[in-house]
């Protein structure tokens, strides 16, 4: 569900006036409306589908929507009403001419099989996928071709279905909100069998509406009679697990990374399938979670003896239990949108203490929660205010989220995964619900130290050892 249908939101809308010039009537709307790049273009008479199959500049993304008649049919609906992300041909790698090998017509169809025994078919990128069509052309008609159409158009439906939002949502509309619910809901529990979600991030300068902190939109609002279509750079990748999402930016997550395996947690934020009989697949791991993600530096900041502590055999049942609490388990937070798997109310709901006096103006949403963690009897609290933003530009509102866990700063935040949501937080998180101000220091060796940590020897040992 989503928060701002839990709470009142105000609504206010803004408008920009043209300036007084005798040229202006004389100048066609449709050309300013292009040449500006940030309204709707006039209304479309045709499907997404026949737009883009209009459009040379995405044959190559045609050629792969038409081995899927789901996707076709959908995009093709005159009563649908859908957001659709289209990568054009330039978005989309070349085959790279292999030296010295004359025969066309192999594909390698072990290349349709996953990348890993752990990974899923939803992992694979859009442009190897387009690749793999196209040699499709060079292969006489044979009954394996068929088979090997089958099974790229059931990829290919999974990994489109990810582009598609199942409601109308122009540029102005897409940035109100930090992620939105995709086409794409996977039948082996992940997410609890929740759609998946990709997350909008928008800048002012220099001014740029991205997907999932790395897509690029570069045309937005293309308007279509059953949806609108938003060109970006290159394809959506619906996301892998929490933690192969930490592990693939070592840079950024290889504490936390190498602490979860050292003390076998890795089960508790992880997602993997795993072969079993007559070629039946099960999943095991986490279906649904969210983490609240330590940075190395993070753990850099600590005091050193600490940290010497933590990664040693002493101080592995200190670290389990730390990692514990920053995951929650059986439910997906984002900013946004909540989802509890279980059936039973798991957080504490105090919204209307969640107002943020600190801040000018007033929220169009904030609320409180308290949300359970893996750690038994300890919990998080978590604060969020979403705002929006009026500039004296032209173009949309812009809107900006605080988010706060246990008085620390959130962010980036609302990184959307296969079995939940992960946030990044700068500071390992005290299970005491201890927060300092000043949360550094300039310690002994010159490097910076949070303040949070210093009287650890006191306590961390021997609450490690309570169950």
């Amino acid at each position: 569900m989503r928060i701002h249908n839990l709470v009142p939101i105000l609504c206010v809308g803004g408008a920009y006036a043209l300036p007084t010039l005798s040229w202006l009537p004389q100048f066609p709307v449709e050309g300013l409306v292009r040449c500006w790049g940030i309204f709707a273009p006039l209304s479309e008479d045709r499907t997404i589908y026949q737009v883009l199959k209009d459009d040379e500049r995405y044959s190559r993304l045609v050629k792969a929507i038409n081995l899927s008649d789901e996707v076709t049919d959908l995009l093709d609906d005159p009563a649908a009403s859908i957001t659709f992300f289209a990568v054009p041909n330039t978005g989309i790698p070349h085959r790279q001419p292999s030296h010295g090998d004359d025969d066309n017509h192999q594909l390698d169809f072990a290349s349709l099989a996953p990348k890993r025994g752990d990974e899923p078919d939803i992992t694979y990128d859009l442009g190897h996928l387009v690749l793999q069509v196209e040699e499709l052309d060079n292969i006489p008609e044979s009954r394996d071709k068929d088979h090997r159409k089958e099974a790229l158009g059931r990829i290919i439906r999974a990994i489109l279905a990810y582009h598609i939002l199942p409601e109308k949502l122009d540029s102005t509309a897409l940035v109100q909100n930090s992620t939105y619910a995709t086409n794409l809901t996977l039948n082996d529990g992940s997410m609890d069998y929740q759609p998946l979600r990709l997350s909008v991030q928008s800048t002012i300068v220099p001014p740029r509406l991205r997907i999932n902190t790395v897509v690029d939109v570069i045309k937005r609002d293309t308007e279509a009679s059953n949806g609108v279509i938003h060109s970006i750079n290159i394809p959506l990748l619906p996301p892998p697990s929490l933690f192969s999402e930490m592990f693939a930016f070592p840079e950024v997550f290889s504490y936390v990374t190498s602490a979860i395996q050292h003390v076998g947690l890795t089960g508790a934020v992880d997602y993997w399938r795993i072969p079993g009989e007559d070629c039946h697949i099960s999943f095991v791991g986490a279906e649904i979670a969210t983490v609240f993600a330590p940075t190395s530096g993070a753990f850099q900041r600590l005091p050193k003896k600490l940290r010497l502590f933590l990664f040693s055999p002493f101080g592995a049942k200190a670290l389990r239990k730390l990692l514990e609490y920053h995951v929650v388990p059986q439910l997906v937070l984002h900013t946004d949108y909540v989802h509890n798997a279980t059936s039973y109310t798991a957080f504490i709901d105090d919204r209307e203490a969640g107002v943020f006096v600190d801040y000018p103006g007033n929220p169009l949403y904030a609320y409180n929660l308290t949300l359970p963690t893996l750690l038994e009897n300890h919990s998080l609290n978590v604060q969020v205010a979403r705002y929006k933003v009026k500039i004296p530009l032209p173009g949309p509102a812009r809107y900006f989220t605080r988010f706060v866990v246990n008085g620390h700063d959130v962010g980036p935040y609302d990184i959307p995964a296969r079995n939940g949501a992960l946030h990044v937080i700068t500071n390992l998180l005290d299970p005491r619900g201890h927060h300092k101000e000043d949360h550094k220091h300039r310690g002994p060796e010159h490097e910076s130290v949070d303040v949070d940590w210093e009287d650890w020897e006191e306590w961390l040992p021997q609450w490690a050892m309570q169950d």
